[in-house]
C-alpha cells in the first residue's frame, strides 16, 4: 500500500522531482497490483476512526460557534444582514482549521467537511446579505421568480467562488464537486429568474449541466489515462457531480420529473437510454453513471414489468432479482465487462486516453 500525498509531499520538500515521483508511483501501483489499491474510483476518504472523530468534533464546534454569535447578534426580532454577521466567526474558523487539518496534515475526511461548511456557510451569508427584506417584498408571482433567482443565482456563484478558493489553496479535488453543483444550481436558478421553471422540472436543464460537467471530467481523465495523477482525483469528484444531475435530466424528459406511471413506450425509451449509459459508463472506468441511475433503474424496469399485470407484489419481486443481479454481474465481472466493451470501440490517438486498457496501471482517485 502507498499514498499519493507522501509522493507529492516528497516533492514539495524536494526529496523526489516530478518524474521520480511518477515513474515509482507507477512501479508501485503495479507492484501492489489491482486489488490492492489500484481501483481508479477508491474512496479512501479516512485512514481510521480519528477521521470520523475529527469530523464530529469540527461540525460541533462550527454549530457551537453559530449559536453563540447568534445569540450574541441577534436580537428578538433578527434581521438577515445581523444573520449573516453571525456565521463569518464560523466561516473564519472553517478556514482556519482547513490551513491545519487539510494543508498541513492532509486529513481527508475532515477536509471535506471543512470545505464543505467554509463553502456552504459562505453561500448562505451572501444570500442573507443580499435577501436583506426581499422575501418582504413578495406581491405576485413574479416576484416570487424574480426574488428565487436574485437568492439562489447569488448563493450558487458564491458557494462555487468559495469552493475554487478552497481548491486554490489547499487543492482538495472534493472542492470541485461543491463547485460543480453550486455552477448547476446558479443555473438552475437563472432558469427560475426568468419563470422558465419547466426547463428544470422537465428535465432539459439538469442534463444540459450534467453533460458539461460530464465532458470536463472526460477531459480531465483524457489527460491522465493511466489514472496516476491528480487530474483523475478531479474528474472522480466532476463525475459524482455530473451523473445524477444526467440521470434526473434524463428521467424528467421521459417519464416526468416525478416518475409517474409510466407507460411501455417511454420506460423502454428510458431503459434503453440507461443502458447506453452503462455502457459508456465502463468504457470510461467511472461506475458513477451506473450507481446514480439505480433508482431510476428500479423505476423503468418497475414500470415494464408492472405494464405486464402480473401485481405489485411480483413485480416488486422481479425488479429486486433482475436489478440486484445486474449490479452483482456488473460489479463483480467489471474488467471483464470492460475489455468486452472496449473491444468493440476504436483504439489508439484520442480514443485510448478517454477509454484507458483495461490493462492500464491502476490509480487511487480520492478526496
Amino acid at each position: 500500500m502507498f499514498d499519493r500525498n507522501d509522493l507529492h509531499a516528497a516533492v514539495k520538500a524536494g526529496i523526489l522531482d516530478e518524474a521520480t515521483s511518477g515513474a515509482l508511483e507507477r512501479f508501485l501501483a503495479r507492484r501492489n497490483g489491482a486489488d490492492a489499491s489500484g481501483d481508479p474510483e477508491s474512496l479512501r476518504f479516512l485512514a481510521n476512526l480519528n477521521d470520523i472523530f475529527l469530523s464530529i468534533g469540527i461540525v460541533l464546534l462550527l454549530s457551537g460557534l453559530i449559536a453563540l454569535f447568534g445569540k450574541l447578534l441577534l436580537p428578538e426580532e433578527p434581521t438577515p444582514l445581523l444573520g449573516a454577521a453571525a456565521l463569518v466567526p464560523s466561516i473564519l474558523a472553517a478556514w482556519g482549521l482547513a490551513e491545519y487539518f487539510c494543508k498541513r496534515r492532509r486529513l481527508l475526511l475532515p477536509s471535506i467537511v471543512l470545505c464543505t461548511a467554509f463553502s456552504l456557510l459562505t453561500g448562505l451569508a451572501a444570500s442573507l446579505v443580499v435577501g436583506n427584506g426581499a422575501v418582504d417584498e413578495i406581491a405576485s408571482t413574479g416576484d416570487a421568480f424574480y426574488a428565487i433567482g436574485n437568492l439562489g443565482m447569488l448563493g450558487g456563484l458564491t458557494t462555487g467562488a468559495a469552493a475554487l478558493a478552497f481548491f486554490l489553496r489547499f487543492r482538495l479535488p472534493f472542492a470541485l464537486f461543491v463547485l460543480a453543483i453550486a455552477l448547476a444550481v446558479t443555473a438552475y436558478s437563472g432558469v427560475a429568474f426568468f419563470g422558465n421553471t419547466g426547463l428544470v422540472i422537465g428535465g432539459t436543464m439538469s442534463m444540459i449541466v450534467g453533460l458539461i460537467t460530464l465532458a470536463v471530467a472526460i477531459f480531465l481523465d483524457a489527460g491522465d489515462p493511466q489514472r496516476l495523477t491528480r487530474r483523475s482525483d478531479h474528474a472522480f469528484w466532476l463525475h459524482l457531480a455530473a451523473a445524477p444531475q444526467i440521470i434526473l435530466g434524463l428521467r424528467g424528459l421521459t417519464l416526468g420529473f416525478f416518475g409517474g406511471s409510466a407507460q411501455t413506450m417511454p420506460a423502454s425509451i428510458l431503459l434503453a437510454s440507461l443502458l447506453g449509459f452503462a455502457l459508456l459508463s465502463l468504457a470510461l472506468n467511472r461506475r458513477a453513471l451506473i450507481v446514480s441511475s439505480l433508482v431510476t433503474y428500479a423505476i423503468a424496469i418497475t414500470a415494464l414489468i408492472g405494464n405486464m399485470g402480473l401485481g405489485v407484489v411480483n413485480t416488486t419481486i422481479f425488479t429486486l432479482i433482475v436489478l440486484g443481479s445486474a449490479v452483482v454481474l456488473i460489479g463483480g465481472g467489471w474488467s471483464t465487462a470492460r475489455r468486452m466493451v472496449l473491444a468493440i470501440l476504436p483504439r489508439g490517438g484520442l480514443f485510448s486516453r478517454i477509454f484507458p486498457d483495461e490493462d492500464a496501471p491502476p490509480g487511487l482517485a480520492r478526496a
